[in-house]
């Protein structure tokens, strides 16, 4: 898996310990209504492509260098399907790199490429319908999925703290 120099750097002071991490996801539907889906080489699952945003980079620029460099297909950023944190992006790596991803995820629309393996992150990479999504997605990629086929125009988030609840940090 890459790791730009920006992690390094910090891996060389905190070691394996946890970092928070803003990253982008990609929901690419083609003109058929299909998605795209990489099969990731660290744990072999299916997922969606995507990655860590390189300092000073815009969200939406990651979003199609990561998808680039993941599947090999070119896309457009049209909108933001929702940002998502909590337990469930807590991610430890083959190597003990913990990380909290903050992901920014966004609905795009492939313009150019054929998919295929583009570097060593996929294993395998094509296009699936909705309603025959693989077995081995993620769980969480999964659910951005769905929230992209609802076609809400606002982007989702999950927000548990209310007027009333006090706030212990």
């Amino acid at each position: 898996m890459a790791i730009s120099e920006y992690v390094r750097r910090l891996r060389e002071k905190v070691g394996t310990d946890l970092l928070m991490m803003p990253a982008v996801g990609g929901i690419v539907i083609n003109a058929a209504g299909e998605i795209l889906l990489q099969r990731r080489s660290d744990n072999g699952l299916w997922g969606i492509p995507g990655g860590a945003i390189d300092p000073g980079e815009e969200p939406a620029d990651a979003i199609v260098r990561e998808v680039w460099e993941e599947t090999g297909v070119r896309v457009i950023p049209e909108r933001v399907v929702g940002v998502y944190g909590g337990p469930e992006l807590l991610v430890r790596y083959p190597n003990g790199d913990e990380a909290m991803v903050i992901s920014m995820t966004f609905l795009c629309r492939p313009v150019s490429g054929e998919p295929h393996p583009h570097d060593d992150e996929s294993l395998e990479v094509r296009y699936f319908s909705a309603n025959a999504l693989p077995e081995t997605l993620i769980a969480r990629h999964r659910r951005r999925i769905e929230d992209a086929l609802r076609a809400t125009p606002a982007a989702l988030f999950t927000f548990t703290l209310t007027p009333d609840k006090e706030i212990t940090k």
